[in-house]
């Protein structure tokens, strides 16, 4: 009641905003100042504004009431069908691999939920693109976003057999600088990062590349063809691998495996509507993704 006359200058507008009377609101107003034995608001002819006591007790209880609010809320979410909308955003391989897939059966599930998947091989602005969730690689979630951990993937590098054939297989990672590096890279440079090792003999390696693209697909294809070397996710280049048209190569200086978050806006970590599809994105990648 107090937060409503604030936020629209009087009791008359408060009224109209609560759907009540003036003098309603003006009773209530007055009983809450006279269960508190101050007054909350200062009144004369002109204006109304708060008190010292008024000002404390609206900077208390608004926290408090927010966060009732959103109790209520989510209780109310429990007794509804879900419904809504979300926009995820996943890189192409995950994303046509495994997310697509997940998609399709979570809207036959959920048939008043609408769901707009972008597969991209780009950094989304998750706020500012209006995103509600996004599928990254990386270390770590970045502080100003929530993120629950999906599943990780070990990082091979591969090359056909007849470039190792032609050109021999690289021994150190040091001996990338004289062979012919097949990157992915968003930012359109011709170089990547690789990392090798694991623990304390990690290490980054930053390579150069003759042919580099934007998309992050096109360099086994590239390595398949017997053109170089790449570094990719083990289930991405797993068929070539099994039917002989890729080896790997530095097996000894294998990183760390590489792990998958699910990352969203922290104002979003309430919503049961994510909640529900995280979630249920986790148990099927759970039960899909290879041992």
């Amino acid at each position: 009641m107090l937060s409503a006359i604030v936020r629209h200058g009087g009791l008359s507008a408060a009224a109209r905003h609560l759907g009540l009377s003036v003098s309603v609101v003006a009773d209530r107003l007055a009983g809450l100042e006279k269960r508190l034995g101050v007054r909350l608001i200062a009144r004369t002819t002109r204006r109304q504004s708060l008190t010292e006591a008024g000002k404390l007790y609206l900077a208390e209880m608004e926290p408090i009431l927010a966060a009732i609010n959103a109790v209520e809320a989510r209780v109310r979410d429990l007794s509804s069908v879900p419904q809504g909308t979300l926009r995820i955003s996943a890189p192409l391989p995950v994303g046509r691999r495994w997310i697509a897939p997940f998609v399709g059966q979570f809207a036959t599930r959920y048939p008043d939920i609408r769901l707009q998947l972008l597969l991209e091989d780009r950094y989304v602005d998750i706020v500012g693109e209006g995103f509600d969730v996004a599928i990254r690689g990386g270390p770590a979630v970045e502080s100003e976003f929530s993120g629950r951990y999906l599943f990780s993937t070990r990082r091979v590098v591969v090359a056909s057999p007849d470039y190792v054939a032609r050109h021999g297989a690289p021994t150190r990672p040091e001996d990338l600088a004289a062979h012919t590096c097949l990157v992915f890279n968003g930012g359109g440079h011709f170089h990547a990062d690789w990392r090798f090792g694991r623990g304390e003999a990690e290490q980054m390696v930053r390579v150069s590349a003759r042919l580099a693209t934007t998309n992050s697909e096109l360099p086994v294809v590239w390595a398949a063809a017997g053109l170089g070397l790449t570094q990719k996710s083990l289930w991405e280049v797993q068929p070539q691998l099994d039917d002989g048209r890729l080896v790997t190569v530095l097996d000894a200086f294998e990183p760390d495996p590489a792990s998958f978050f699910a990352i969203h806006p922290v104002s979003r970590t309430q919503s049961r509507l994510l909640s529900l599809f995280v979630g249920e994105l986790s148990a099927y990648l759970r039960e899909n993704l290879p041992a």
